[in-house]
């Protein structure tokens, strides 16, 4: 069994992305990839860019054994790959020579993960690049999984090794959109954009992952994806089909029901997994977006308005919230009495 580092947003039960043998959807994508690095036309570095759980990361797995296969074994496309290989084991495990995959660190006493990529992970690619060479046929890999995730001084020491890349270096700076991201990263970089899998390959990835039998529970997964397998996956394995149901019934009621928001609050404040409260946030998310659409198509211009003012807010809560480390209970008991009065003001107005 390959043992592989353990991440900051993992599934328990589901393949990380450096085991991912098989990439469902973006065959457009991996095309031009392949016939970028076939023809010597690959850009030093590459944004992917697209809705979280989409593939991305397993997409810039794929791409990073390709570049590091043996010169014997250059003529393999991307995605052909040998579970076996020693390469693959190397890449998966975090230990070949010619990889390094930044994400969140963990917190210095040892327990859970910061909340950004720090400067300290960005000067781990200034010592990777000092002490590593790469041959004719051979590459240097890194991968940055979300680029969205630096601090600051990340993304500036970041930009000085953009602007003069090592030789035969590959960057491939995994992104949930570009928006935040520094423009002057963005220039100096080829955007390659991933587009959200269908229903049917989202169905495919949970029947792989999880041989899930269900098609009705699977369809409805799927569904509730919007397009991202690992959004499907939360709610297909995760319990994410009760919670809508409860949280549907709270947001729907006339008043607020102190008792089913105290339920919410609890599953979301566990602290000992984040995947609940990834879930119930998603999920409130996506229940203001839909009232905004709505309002906007039956013209309450000012309520759509409203409620995306507030989506934006809500979201930049989040982040303080997780960042000052906030009573996790609380937090989301507030933000359900706030979502609730917003949209059943904008049903009612």
């Amino acid at each position: 069994m390959i043992e592989v580092p353990e991440v900051h947003d993992k599934l328990e039960g589901v393949s990380p992305p450096q085991l991912t043998v098989r990439l469902h959807g973006h065959t457009d994508e991996i095309a031009f990839l392949s016939d970028a690095v076939n023809t010597g036309k690959l850009h030093h570095a590459v944004i992917f860019e697209g809705e979280r759980g989409i593939g991305k990361a397993t997409a810039a797995f794929q791409l990073a054994n390709r570049l590091l296969l043996p010169a014997r074994d250059l003529g393999a496309p991307i995605g052909a790959i040998d579970p076996e290989s020693s390469t693959f084991r190397q890449i998966a495990q975090g230990s070949h020579p010619g990889l390094l995959y930044l994400t969140r660190p963990k917190n210095d006493a040892g327990t859970g993960f910061k909340q950004a990529i720090t400067v300290d992970e960005i000067r781990r690619l200034q010592r990777f690049f000092s002490m590593t060479a790469a041959g004719p046929d051979s590459y240097r890999v890194v991968i940055i999984d979300p680029v969205n995730d630096l601090n600051r001084n990340a993304a500036n020491a970041l930009l000085k090794l953009l602007e003069e890349p090592p030789a035969r270096s590959v960057f491939i700076l995994i992104a949930h959109g570009t928006g935040g991201l520094l423009p002057t990263i963005r220039s100096r970089c080829q955007i390659l954009k991933f587009s959200p899998l269908a229903n049917g390959e989202i169905g495919r990835v949970l029947t792989e992952q999880i041989g899930a039998e269900d098609e009705a529970a699977i369809a409805r997964a799927a569904s509730l994806g919007g397009g991202s397998a690992r959004r499907a996956l939360l709610f297909a394995q995760f319990g994410g089909l009760e919670l809508e149901e409860a949280l549907d019934a709270f947001l729907g009621a006339a008043r607020p029901d102190t008792r089913s928001a105290h339920k919410l609050a609890e599953i979301a404040g566990n602290r000992k997994s984040d995947v609940h409260r990834d879930i119930l946030r998603e999920l409130v998310l996506d229940r203001m977006r839909e009232e905004a659409t709505t309002a906007a198509r039956t013209g309450r211009m000012r309520a759509a308005e409203r409620i995306a003012a507030a989506d934006m807010a809500m979201q930049e809560r989040m982040r303080m919230a997780d960042a000052f480390n906030l009573d996790r209970k609380q937090d989301f008991l507030t933000l359900l009495a706030d979502v609730h009065d917003l949209l059943f003001a904008a049903r009612t107005s």
